[in-house]
């Protein structure tokens, strides 16, 4: 009885079809996927049109995609087409919109009410979703509109949906997919999402970092763009929505982009150093600068602007790579980091755009596009800063060097100086971490490192192993090849020694004359013997002719301690036991590898 009643439902609804004109989707596919299929789109100007008035219109043509481009004028938009479970088993699919700027998204289809007598006993089933309804109030509990449609084995339903929203010029599609498929896609679209947001953020806090450090308004540009897209695009994917379920402050959020804008334009104004070097296009930039204020200002009062930053966005940042280009051609410092990193970001921007304005099509490198694209220009601006920091650090080296020619030329004409030229070259030691011979970290930076990495490990219940190596014979070395052989030697080993240790935890630091100190946190006394053996074997095949050593070559001797600190142990005994045990390599021959025997 029940088969022969979805027959004639079934045919109802198929008369239904015949009407409108168009094909069912077979739906009955277990992984299910529909993108972009052909159905009936109509435009309700007035905004005034029910679901009763939709269904008795003749939609007799077929629009040929499932996705629309809204225009800036408000309107509801309706899509209709029709499912059809050919299968014997009952089913339900999902019915998503891939947007989540739409205030208003209601599905309606008919369902069997037996109360009724009329319309072959169905009514209209109605379910509601978009901005202004809350995801925690939704049906299916996601960012985007989402609704689930039951399907009896056999069963044709004409689906009706309508949308609105209150920005405009954007583009957004309809999709129908099995509940696997929808969760399968999901997960793939967060995880896409997260790792957006997981590089971002750790360009945006790492050079918060270094703003934090070296107070420069570059990179108090750089992190606040950085901010404002991570915003943008937080806002755009709909994540906020489950923070804040809030249309209006959804809607405001959309003058991220303007703001970002605003914070890329002064960046690259920063960075180019355009008012000494480009000073005509620093005005532009400037005027740019205030158009987009104007923007954010106008599309905070009325979203209903929002599209207006199309139409600027595009012409901007093909300027903005004029200007780099010209600035590369110029020579001006920086540009090919400011010139390649743009580009990449205008690929991105260009095809979100021309997608939203019905220029490009719709796929998963136009829709997506702008994040890649952004996130390798916020690789490459962090680049840039890296560089930048880098010439600084060759400026402040030469400045170094020029003060101490200044202090030599100061003790030979003013010896009442001298005291103050003393105290400034201490200073001036005491910001060196370095050792200037080997490249290596001095040992006062070793002492005052694991001091910290003592009391670190000692909270965390970490251990922490110490090597100290020493360099066999090298003071025959030096009596035989001479002082400037024997540097040489010392830079070979500490790169050997550098190369060696690879964590970024990990420390090398010279400790005197040829004597080397590594110190390992949360590592024991095995892991030193690995990285012990990789310098002995790494020295081994440098093959540094030393006549009076055994074997004819350098060699190393090493001490290895390894402890989890705790009040009764001490840094000093640490580095007693390592000494010890470097003594007892030394005594058993040199060239060899000693573990104190307490270590773990």
């Amino acid at each position: 009885m029940l088969r022969i009643f979805l027959m004639i439902y079934s045919l109802f609804l198929s008369s239904v079809s015949l009407a409108h004109n168009y094909q069912p989707l077979q739906v009955a596919e277990a992984n299910y996927l529909a993108e972009n299929f052909p159905l009936h789109i109509y435009i309700d100007h007035s905004k005034s049109m029910t679901i009763d008035d939709i269904s008795e219109l003749n939609l007799d043509q077929s629009n040929s995609t499932s996705r629309i481009n809204i225009s800036v004028e408000r309107a509801n938009y309706w899509f209709v087409f029709q499912m059809h479970n050919q299968s014997e088993q009952a089913i339900e699919r999902i019915v998503k919109f891939n947007e989540t700027f739409l205030y208003q998204a209601d599905i309606y289809y008919r369902v069997r009410d037996s109360s009724l007598a009329k319309n072959n006993n169905t009514r209209w089933f109605h379910d509601q979703s978009g901005l202004a309804v809350p995801v925690a109030e939704r049906s299916i509990h996601n960012r985007l509109p989402s609704f689930s449609v039951p399907l009896q084995p056999g069963e044709t339903k004409t689906i009706y949906a309508k949308i609105n929203t209150e920005i405009n010029l954007v583009t957004v599609g309809l999709e129908v997919k099995s509940p696997y498929q929808y969760a399968q896609d999901e997960q793939i679209e967060i995880a896409g999402y997260w790792l957006f947001f997981g590089m971002s953020l750790a360009m945006f806090i790492y050079n918060l970092f270094l703003l934090i450090s070296l107070r420069d308004k570059l990179y108090f540009h750089y992190v606040l763009y950085c901010l404002t897209f991570i915003i943008f695009v937080f806002m755009y994917s709909g994540f906020d929505l489950y923070v804040i379920e809030s249309a209006s402050v959804h809607y405001l959020y959309i003058i991220s982009i303007s703001i970002s804008f605003v914070f890329l334009l002064q960046f690259v104004r920063t960075l180019l150093q355009t008012g000494s070097n480009l000073p005509k296009i620093d005005f532009c930039l400037q005027f740019l600068m205030a158009l987009f204020i104007l923007q954010s200002v106008v599309s905070g009062i009325n979203t209903h602007y929002y599209y207006l930053i199309i139409y600027i966005a595009m012409p901007s940042t093909l300027f903005l790579l004029l200007v780099n280009i010209i600035a590369y051609f110029k020579k001006v410092p920086l540009a090919n980091y400011a010139l390649f990193g743009l580009s990449w970001y205008a690929l991105g921007v260009f095809a979100v755009a021309g997608v939203n304005a019905g220029v490009l099509p719709f796929n998963f490198f136009t829709r997506y596009g702008f994040m890649l694209g952004s996130l390798i220009e916020l690789v490459v601006f962090s680049l840039a800063l890296a560089y930048r920091v880098h010439d600084l650090q060759v400026n402040k080296s030469a400045l170094y060097l020029n003060l101490y020619k200044a202090k030599y030329q100061l003790e030979k004409t003013v010896k009442s100086r001298t005291a103050e030229l003393i105290s400034v070259n201490k200073s001036l030691q005491q910001l060196s971490q370095e050792d200037g011979l080997t490249g290596l970290f001095n040992r006062r930076f070793f002492d005052q490192t694991i001091a910290k990495e003592w009391m670190r490990l000692q909270r965390e219940k970490g251990s922490l192993c110490l090597i100290l190596a020493d360099i066999d014979f090298f003071k025959q070395f030096n009596d035989i090849y001479g002082h400037q052989h024997g540097d040489h030697c010392l830079r070979i080993t500490s790169a050997l020694i550098k190369q060696s240790t690879t964590r970024s935890a990990d420390l090398s630091a010279r400790y005197g004359g040829e004597e080397f100190v590594i110190l390992l946190p949360n590592s024991n006394a095995e892991d030193g013997r690995q990285i012990a053996n990789k310098i002995k074997q790494a020295l081994k095949e440098s093959h540094i002719t030393h006549s009076h050593n055994p074997g004819g070559i350098i060699t190393m001797s090493f001490g290895i301690s390894a402890v989890v600190p705790d009040q009764s142990s001490s840094v000093e005994r640490l580095i007693k036991q390592a000494d010890d045990a470097l003594y007892q390599s030394k005594k058993n021959g040199r060239n060899c590898i000693t573990i104190y025997k307490e270590s773990i």
